[in-house]
């Protein structure tokens, strides 16, 4: 059985995330131009070192959002049935 351990975003990463984003969700581009101006402006990927291709890019967009819907968000605390016993 194979354990993988699951990395913290580091900072390069969470660049890119925040420049995918404003690439999509401001100027409105699709994975295909993102990926080719980033190609352009020198960006690879951190573990293979290789060209972020369309996917790449939808894969860290993607992941990134859920990574920010989970640490947005809020609990209510909230305690019921409690009891204490005197002995």
């Amino acid at each position: 059985k194979e354990y993988r351990r699951q990395r913290q975003m580091c900072i390069r990463d969470s660049k890119l995330y925040r420049l995918i984003k404003f690439l999509k969700e401001n100027r409105g581009l699709g994975y295909r131009r993102i990926s080719h101006i980033l190609t352009h402006k020198g960006y690879r990927s951190s573990r293979t070192n290789s060209i972020l291709k369309p996917n790449f890019i939808y894969s860290i967009y993607k992941k990134g959002k859920i990574r920010e819907e989970r640490y947005g968000r809020v609990f209510v605390p909230k305690i019921e049935n409690t009891f204490c016993y005197v002995l």
